[in-house]
């Protein structure tokens, strides 16, 4: 069935093909460059461009002006390159492969390995643009007949197409467990590293379509059932389905009545199990990519476009597991739309969780900061470094931010960030029930944003090692392992401190009801868990006194519930938290008062400032320099007279003698008055805007 129902689609392509086969594909030559500047991005990056977008797209796209191709070439000019250089720009974007296929493509591909030759002369990287989830069928099948074969296919048949809408439907999406497209992909990617020389590999569209747009093809169908039989014995395929035999156990299916985007809270295990199957096939071919590339030139940066944290259940509907893929990049993308920052009853706006996301797994964000002096401002205070600074010509704005970086880019190289609280993402608990998960979350995150508390997002893998940590928070982390709840009691009774919200271990990590509460012992107050499907978001969340516990070296505090401040937005299908739910919540000071017990007052920086001012705390131990970077997010008003005590020790136990600010903008650095008290210190800012970072050396 599936076979006639692609045939249908195709539409004939095949027949065309065998009278107007296109030239075979370029056939690179082994090996590499190979280079001193293994892991360069440490140094930081600055990115900009260039276009993403050949001739043959701008044109195969429609709708583009008449002088299309005398742009694009300016845009690969050395001219440009040189504009660039100029301006500070240390890394040159540009497109190279965007799935037509190689053999259609060649020609731009040629234009590119010319401007990549280019910008090495200069003395520039370069980074060049890789379509991931795009095979635009019209040209690769006539030169890949067979490709037909490595297409998304629904379970009705029908092929996968990129969502943007019906006017680009020539763009199918490739299927990722087909290992014939894998390794065609791997001939771009040869391409690019042996032919092209280049730096920098940037997939875009990284992720896949949400249900009901999922692949059901015999490789997915079969994938699945063997990843089943792979991860669990047959004792707990019982446990897990009632039965041991999953040949017939197939991916999620749909119809009018049972539709996908209405599911808020997902129990079935067959579902659970498909889910972590997209995620874990995106993580296989992204770690087969990186392997590759890195056996050709161990100095290549690879980096993707995944999307940061925007309150998107990203494993269900994308696929998209970041802590399974930021392990094999460098950098990553987040395409947050709109700006950044702070208004009276308006949400708090950020790129902040995705900078941390990035930091947690050593990457570098890319995010759209150009001619925003905020924006670039945060990319500063929480990414260390600028990332993408847009396209050719620099605006006065950007190329202020970029000076500034460029004079005082020791204060950002090689830096350590020193929160010493922590936020628990949970994939089982986030990914089962996103919406009620994703709020608490997020409602703690802005307490601590708006609250001048330094913190860390902490992930499942990372319970293994909290000795970072005074505090811990588990934002109604729902769904935790027998193994998760072991780690947590040792920690605690080692001397670390939670702060347990909600739900939390009120159900295992397939999300079933806990008899005992998994916590039990060690928090005081909490309830039983609610039913299955139960709307988290519209029952009460009217949150009672908060309870403490010392428990053996450590303490627990307990919160039944964070409160949204005012009515709750409506969720859209697939209940996504967006930034209209980015609001400091009702209870936020008791929240704080909480995680400022835990801590035993060691939290490390107390803020006095109004409110829109943010801060991050970083380090450079081996240079005696700690950081504090001081933003305020409101665009209409300074923030005035700014107050910032380390009331925690600095690394080592070493106390200040000096501090300084730096402020984009001004002339030389500001002696600040220092006043200490042991190994405490405080000092003021007279005066912020926007940004300002203070360097404390010991």
């Amino acid at each position: 069935m599936v076979s006639i129902n692609r045939r249908n689609f195709i539409g004939g392509v095949i027949a065309a093909a065998s009278s107007a086969r296109l030239a075979p594909a370029m056939q690179a030559q082994d090996g590499g460059p190979a280079g001193p500047e293994r892991n360069w991005t440490r140094r930081g990056l600055i990115d900009a461009g260039g276009s993403n977008e050949p001739y043959l797209f701008v044109v195969r796209r429609g709708g583009q002006r008449l002088d299309a191709r005398k742009t694009i070439e300016f845009q690969q000019s050395e001219e440009l390159l040189r504009q660039l250089q100029s301006a500070g720009v240390e890394v040159f974007h540009t497109h190279f492969y965007k799935g037509f296929g190689m053999a259609a493509e060649r020609e731009e591909m040629e234009d590119t390995r010319r401007a990549v030759a280019a910008a090495h002369r200069l003395g520039m990287k370069a980074d060049t643009y890789i379509q991931w989830n795009s095979l635009m069928y019209e040209t690769f099948f006539l030169e890949e007949p067979k490709a037909v074969d490595w297409v998304q296919y629904d379970a009705a048949g029908a092929p996968v197409m990129l969502p943007y809408g019906f006017q680009q439907s020539y763009r199918y999406c490739p299927c990722f467990n087909n290992q014939d497209y894998l390794a065609y992909l791997k001939k771009v990617v040869r391409f690019a590293i042996v032919e092209v020389q280049t730096d920098f590999i940037h997939f875009d569209n990284f992720g896949l379509n949400a249900e009901p747009e999922s692949c059901h093809c015999p490789a997915c169908t079969e994938g699945f059932r063997k990843r089943l039989r792979n991860k669990y014995s047959p004792a707990q395929l019982r446990e897990r389905f009632g039965f041991d035999r999953v040949d017939f156990v197939n991916p999620p299916r749909w119809n009018r009545n049972n539709t996908p985007d209405t599911m808020q809270i997902i129990y079935d295990p067959a579902f659970q199990e498909w889910i972590d199957f997209r995620c874990q096939t995106m993580a296989n071919a992204l770690e087969q990519m990186h392997d590759y590339a890195l056996s050709l030139n161990p100095d290549v940066a690879v980096e993707i476009n995944p999307g940061g944290i925007t309150g998107r259940n990203t494993a269900w509907e994308s696929g998209i597991d970041h802590s399974r893929l930021l392990r094999f990049t460098k950098a990553c993308w987040s395409e947050e739309e709109g700006p950044v920052g702070y208004a009276s009853d308006s949400p708090f706006l950020s790129k902040i969780r995705s900078y941390k996301l990035a930091r947690a797994y050593s990457n570098i964000l890319l995010a759209y900061i150009d001619d925003d002096a905020l924006a670039f401002a945060e990319a500063l205070a929480f990414n260390q470094t600028p990332g993408f600074v847009g396209v050719y010509p620099l605006t006065p704005t950007t190329q202020q931010y970029l000076d500034f970086y460029r004079e005082n880019r020791d204060m950002y190289e090689e830096t350590e960030d020193l929160a010493n609280v922590g936020v628990l993402r949970s994939y089982a608990s986030l990914t089962y029930n996103n919406a009620g998960v994703q709020l608490s979350t997020e409602l703690v995150e802005q307490a601590l944003i708006e609250g001048g508390v330094p913190f860390d997002l902490v992930f499942d893998e990372m319970l293994h090692d909290l000795a970072k940590y005074k505090v811990l928070i588990l934002p109604n982390c729902e769904c935790l392992s027998d193994n998760q709840l072991s780690l947590l009691r040792n920690y605690v009774e080692r001397g670390g401190a939670l702060v347990v919200i909600g739900q939390t271990g009120l159900f295992d990590e397939w999300r079933r009801v806990r008899v005992v509460p998994g916590l039990q012992g060690m928090v005081e107050g909490q309830g039983t868990a609610v039913g299955y499907q139960q709307d988290v978001l519209a029952r009460s969340e009217r949150a009672a006194g908060a309870t403490r516990k010392t428990v053996g070296k450590g303490r627990v505090g307990y919160l039944a519930a964070v409160e949204f401040d005012g009515p709750k937005p409506s969720l859209p299908p697939y209940f996504p938290v967006g930034k209209e739910f980015w609001r400091r919540p009702k209870n936020w000071g008791e929240l704080l008062e909480l995680v400022w017990w835990a801590s035993g007052d060691q939290v490390q920086v107390r803020l006095k400032a109004p409110r829109g001012v943010v801060i991050n705390y970083t380090c450079q131990p081996s240079k005696h320099r700690a950081f504090i970077h001081v933003l305020n997010y409101d665009r209409s008003n300074s923030a005035g007279s700014v107050a910032v005590e380390l009331a925690a020790h600095l690394p080592n136990d070493r106390i200040a003698r000096s501090a300084t600010a730096h402020t984009p903008g001004s002339k030389g650095a500001q002696q600040l008055a220092l006043e200490t008290s042991g190994t405490a210190m405080q000092c003021t800012l007279p005066n912020v805007k926007t940004y300002s970072v203070v360097k404390i050396e010991w």
